[in-house]
């Protein structure tokens, strides 16, 4: 819509139009603008150029094969092909459900074409080209958008400014489900501020796409319902109508709350598994990620939106660029769509602004902050452009009374931002075919030598990528996104908790080989220590090379039971009656675990161990924590009678520390294990025991009279390595 005077002229011109004969109406469709120069028809030439151009950038970087940017797509389309063979949510047929694919419609929308036949390099052909078809429904809809708020020449510019949306047409031809949320969410705004004009809510079919389509769908359907149903109420006390439709305005927040339904029945927790433990705060602790979280914030604000850093500048812990994301200075003009349009359209803007600016915040405390050029916030920069669009001819329109200069004043404005969005379209599309030739050297090179080394169907442990839907052999992922034996592990402590659950796996279930790459091999010294002679293939990417290792298990055969001479002594006789294995996710949830070590504000995490018992030449390796705090714990125990317990401990771990200034391995040194003992609350007493180079185990024993339960919780605090724990009755 335009300001008071032009919305009152161009309301007029409607009335008009509508009263006036057939015949001149028809005599004036006869002269109407031919095709080619009709606003819509130009956006999309513009966009299909656009399209072009990142087509032919992929092609020429990949020998002509349709590639993804970020092998992560293929891991939706072995999701699909799950779906297609009758066995959904489930990564490897026989497995337990797992929801690795976050975007739940999107896997759905793939399994159609790999139900139908369009399978392996088709189906990422399917989905990139389904992002362009997206792609181009969107530059419509920011005319759309920028039309309703303002008129012809906003919309206009709203559509060069999405079809020249540099990283947001990355994002578009991304292969994955980022761009049928940035579509989504665009129609979404349309449909909103449509609501707002009619007084109707039209917005609720997109809602429900939307709350299926990722998480993020559903804190933006429960801000807009909530939002509608309080203006309806506002409204009526105004004496204006503007109906609620009850259960229709909530139909989007009851399908994003039956996705969170669905996945919690399905794998026990609420969110999909590959949203797991993302949480900055969980990982970085309240003061390290409030320092990341507000730094990130500034970067976003003063970098993306409003255009003001290099174009390389990193951002965030991805690291991702401040390329153009928007115009510079566009962010004046976002505020002034919420100030000067008609009073409707004025609280449909700023509920969207504000819904827009709630889940930035909420999702910005996140490890992949940054990554993938912002995709955690780049939803809503279609409709941000579409507002930006609209505000610079609401801006102009009502600070400039002569309508020469506004128009070219508005102008020129129009031409340095195209001009500008043009360069960065341009940038992003040779970055597009660098990433593809990227993925295409390494992940596909990579599924080419198993397809054509690894018999279908192998066990294949994963370090490095998802490339399973291109070879058929049988992943492990070792991050625990799409294999629920690993499922529940800490993002902080990836490498003790891979190496736990190796462990943990039945000699049958262990993979044989081991996809890996060469930063992870460097960062994760135990995994050198499962893998046996030189790679039986690397790539030549020129990035973070993939390599293939054949496996082997001495070192997980190894480490069970008490070794010490003087622990098999003091248990000789003795019955077992629990275990804990720190750093193994299964065991720390049966027994309620729970710890706190940090350094200052700082979390301290576990890592793994390699070393030998004093007076053995057996390296033996083992998952633990740097313990700066304490632990706790419940144990199987039998009342009354005394309990000894054994813990393995060391004179020095490297601990992983994260901090605002990065990740880091640090070396914590333990002379002496020192902690106090407590039993269901009752203490016990100190324990000080001066540690041996290698592997140490200390007993502790516990009386009776403490043991009263058959669940009895122990609670240590104090300094010192903790590693594994046995109890003996």
């Amino acid at each position: 819509m335009l300001p008071p005077k032009r919305w009152a002229v161009k309301h007029v011109r409607r009335v008009a139009v509508a009263r006036r004969p057939r015949c001149i109406i028809a005599r004036q469709w006869r002269t109407a603008p031919p095709l080619v120069r009709r606003p819509a028809f130009v956006l999309l030439a513009v966009a299909a150029v656009v399209a072009g151009a990142f087509l032919f950038f992929m092609f020429a970087a990949t020998g002509g094969h349709f590639v993804p940017q970020v092998a992560d797509l293929y891991l939706v389309c072995q999701y699909a092909r799950a779906i297609a063979e009758g066995h959904p949510f489930r990564y490897n047929p026989g497995e337990p459900p797992s929801t690795g694919a976050t975007s739940l419609l999107f896997t759905l929308a793939l399994a159609l074409p790999e139900a139908l036949g369009i399978r392996g390099e088709g189906l990422v052909a399917f989905a990139i080209l389904s992002g362009a078809a997206l792609y181009a429904g969107s530059v419509l809809l920011a005319r759309t958008v920028a039309l309703r708020l303002a008129g012809p020449r906003e919309g206009t510019l709203a559509g060069l400014l999405v079809a020249l949306g540099g990283p947001v047409v990355w994002s578009f031809f991304y292969g994955s489900d980022i761009a049928l949320f940035l579509f989504l969410a665009l129609w979404l705004l349309e449909r909103w501020l449509a609501s707002a004009d009619a007084g109707v809510p039209l917005w609720t079919a997109p809602g429900v796409l939307l709350a299926l389509a990722r998480p993020e769908g559903l804190p933006i359907a429960l801000a807009l319902a909530l939002a509608w149903t309080l203006s309806a109420d506002r409204a009526a006390e105004r004496g204006v109508i503007l109906r609620r439709r009850g259960l229709r305005t909530w139909m989007p927040v009851v399908a994003g709350l039956a996705v969170l339904v669905l996945y919690r029945t399905l794998t026990g927790a609420w969110l999909g598994t590959s949203a797991a433990d993302k949480s900055l705060f969980a990982s970085y602790g309240l003061n390290q990620g409030l320092a990341l979280s507000t730094e990130y914030g500034v970067d976003l604000v003063r970098g993306l939106l409003l255009g003001f850093y290099p174009s390389q500048v990193p951002i965030g812990l991805g690291r991702g660029w401040a390329s153009l994301f928007l115009p510079p200075l566009v962010l004046p003009a976002i505020a002034a769509t919420a100030v000067l349009p008609p009073r409707a359209l004025r609280r449909g803007v700023a509920g969207w602004l504000s819904t827009a600016a709630a889940l930035f915040a909420l999702v910005t405390p996140n490890v992949f902050l940054g990554s993938q050029f912002q995709r955690y916030v780049l939803w809503a920069f279609p409709g941000l452009l579409a507002l930006g669009a609209a505000g610079l001819g609401l801006v102009t329109a009502a600070t400039i009374r002569d309508a020469q200069r506004e128009r070219a004043t508005f102008r020129i404005g129009a031409l340095v931002w195209v001009g500008l969005a043009a360069l960065s379209t341009l940038r992003f599309a040779a970055l597009y075919g660098e990433m593809a030739g990227d993925v295409y050297r390494r992940d596909v090179a990579a599924a080419q030598w198993i397809r054509r080394n690894v018999p279908p169907g192998t066990r294949m442990a994963n370090l490095a990528t998802s490339v399973e839907y291109l070879t058929g052999h049988r992943s492990l992922n070792l991050h625990g996104v799409t294999t629920p034996a690993f499922f529940g592990d800490h993002a902080a402590e990836r490498e003790a908790d891979a190496f736990e659950g190796l462990r943990r796996l039945s000699p049958s279930e262990r993979p044989a080989f081991l996809i890996t790459s060469v930063a992870a091999q460097d960062r994760f010294p135990v995994m050198r220590e499962l893998v046996s002679g030189p790679a039986l293939f690397r790539t030549a990417s020129f990035a973070d090379e993939i390599e293939i290792y054949p496996m082997r298990y001495e070192l997980l055969e190894r480490g069970g039971e008490p070794a010490a001479p003087e622990t098999v002594a003091a248990v000789r006789g003795l019955t077992e009656v629990d275990r804990l294995n720190v750093c193994d996710s299964r065991e720390e949830a049966a027994h309620q675990y729970s710890f706190v070590s940090s350094a200052g504000a700082a979390p301290v995490w576990g890592t793994a161990r390699v070393d030998a018992y004093p007076d053995a030449n057996v390296p033996i390796a083992d998952g633990g924590r740097a313990i700066l705090g304490g632990e706790s714990f419940r144990i199987a125990a039998r009342p009354g009678r005394e309990l000894l317990m054994v813990l393995r401990t060391a004179p020095a771990i490297d601990a992983s520390l994260l901090q605002a200034s990065g990740p880091r391995r640090v070396g914590v040194e333990f002379p002496e294990a020192a902690f106090t003992i407590s039993v269901d609350g009752q203490a016990m007493g100190r324990a000080n025991v001066h540690t041996r180079p290698g592997w140490n185990e200390v007993v502790i024993r516990i009386t009776g009279n403490l043991v009263r339960g058959e669940r009895p919780r122990l609670e240590l605090a104090g300094r010192y390595a903790s590693f594994q724990y046995w109890f003996f009755q």
